[in-house]
């Protein structure tokens, strides 16, 4: 085993960060879909759509992206809850739809809507990814 470098240890330090973050956001996926039990039909009450403008500074073409901020009503043991949540690249769903929901029972502003599916799968694709770094890492510095 030879000398780890100061670079090597920054290197480790940037990957550690990114494994943490990446967790984090896994962790919470997978937390509403444990918490959140109980189906119930929402009501869409408004969808906000975000434009985001990119220019390539080496190439200056212009690129958009999208987000929409999804804003859901819904009664939930006599009372009436409103949340909000945020989707990428897809708008899932327009004013005055009434999609099926899961809450959380024991925080009802929770929710789990089916389309996050697609948004855990997309984030557990990048598992691999990250093992392949961490093997160079590991192969360089070893």
């Amino acid at each position: 085993m030879g000398n780890i470098g100061i670079g090597a240890i920054i290197v480790g330090l940037i990957l550690l960060l990114f494994h943490v973050l990446f967790l984090y956001c896994i962790f919470g996926y997978i937390k509403r879909i444990i918490v959140c039990t109980e189906k119930i039909y929402a009501k869409v009450t408004s969808v906000e759509e975000d434009e985001n403008k990119h220019k390539d500074s080496k190439t200056g073409k212009i690129t958009y992206t999208y987000s929409y901020k999804t804003f859901f009503k819904y009664d939930y043991n006599g009372q009436t809850y409103e949340t909000t949540q945020t989707y990428d690249k897809n708008r899932r769903y327009d004013r005055g739809d009434e999609p099926l929901i899961k809450i959380n029972p024991h925080n009802p502003k929770e929710i789990w809507t089916k389309g996050e599916f697609i948004d855990l799968f997309k984030l557990s694709l990048a598992l691999p990814l990250l093992a392949f770094f961490d093997l160079l890492y590991i192969g360089v510095n070893f």
